[in-house]
């Protein structure tokens, strides 16, 4: 069974910029923005960009055209390396969850870390929840917990990956409520979910969007909040396990972005994430609406690494 122990590491907030504070050039926006996405097209976050991409034009300056770049790969990192190596010129965006930035880092393959980017915003949070088949012969979390405690290391899970935020959650679940199940790692969230619909693994723990009430149970929320649509999905907490494991979409930029720049690029986002038409669309596809401006993402960024970096240590997956 994996062991976790949880450092508190003071938070120091990020830098928004490390270039001198100069007016936004008058002619900004003149050219097409692009928001990369470290994801294949039609998952979740791909989705999310899309919505924002199709309305930001209104917020900003000259109408410029948002257009939305799919680059991934490399564990999501092909994308973010991508944006790191962009110009900070406010052309270069990247929406991303925070396994990119907060996880992928810790592993050392990465050619940037945490503090590389200018954080602009984050818009919301991502329910991330323990799927079962219809058929599985738990209705409730706790007969599942139940059936997991009478039967270490039996249950199985699949994951898109180690180290990955759903293996994540899986973990903290594991290690608050004294339980061993098994990962089963795949190469991407959709095969994890064909995996357990397939009968080849027990559950999966993904985000709430991906479950077919048709074909699939969930059991629990990870998240700290009961989400906005599927309210009756307990979470952790309210189940009696003292634990969360939150997943969550923001804007970052390239290091070094001019603070005039994204600051106007932080007001044309949340006023996109204000439209009640935007906010009604991500409902929908059951993400929860959760500002949080700039300075408040990048320390929301540095907590979450800090505390993944624990969790990757203590699981044996990092030195």
């Amino acid at each position: 069974m994996r062991n976790y122990i949880y450092t508190v590491i003071p938070v120091i907030a990020l830098s928004i910029s490390g270039v001198s504070h100069a007016e936004v050039p008058s002619d900004y926006p003149s050219r097409n923005i692009e928001i990369i996405v470290p994801f294949g097209p039609g998952g979740s976050t791909d989705t999310s960009a899309r919505l924002f991409a199709n309305s930001l034009s209104q917020h900003l300056p000259n109408n410029p055209n948002v257009i939305v770049v799919n680059k991934p790969g490399g564990a999501t990192t092909i994308g973010i390396n991508a944006l790191v190596n962009a110009e900070p010129d406010g052309y270069t965006l990247a929406l991303t969850s925070n396994s990119p930035i907060t996880i992928q880092p810790h592993f050392e393959t990465t050619e940037y870390s945490y503090d590389s980017f200018t954080p602009i915003i984050k818009l919301v949070n991502i329910p991330q929840v323990l799927l079962v088949r219809k058929e599985a012969p738990w209705d409730t979390f706790e007969e599942w917990l139940s059936y997991v405690v009478d039967n270490p290391n039996v249950l199985t899970y699949s994951t898109p990956g180690n180290g990955s935020i759903s293996d994540l959650a899986m973990a903290v679940l594991n290690e608050a409520a004294d339980v061993s199940t098994r990962a089963i790692p795949y190469d991407s969230g959709g095969k994890a979910m064909a995996a357990m619909l397939g009968g080849n693994v027990d559950a999966v723990a993904t985000f709430q969007g991906n479950a077919d009430s048709s074909q699939t149970k969930a059991l629990v929320n990870f998240s700290s909040e009961r989400s906005s649509k599927h309210g009756d999905i307990p979470t952790l907490r309210d189940a009696g396990v003292q634990a969360e494991k939150n997943a969550y979409i923001g804007i970052i930029a390239p290091k070094g972005m001019d603070p005039e720049i994204a600051s106007l690029l932080h007001d044309a986002f949340r006023q996109t994430l204000e439209d009640s038409s935007i906010r009604e669309a991500l409902l929908n596809q059951s993400f929860d609406i959760s500002y949080a401006s700039s300075e408040d993402y990048a320390n929301i960024i540095q907590e979450d690494y800090n505390v993944n970096g624990s969790l990757l240590h203590n699981a044996g997956l990092i030195k």
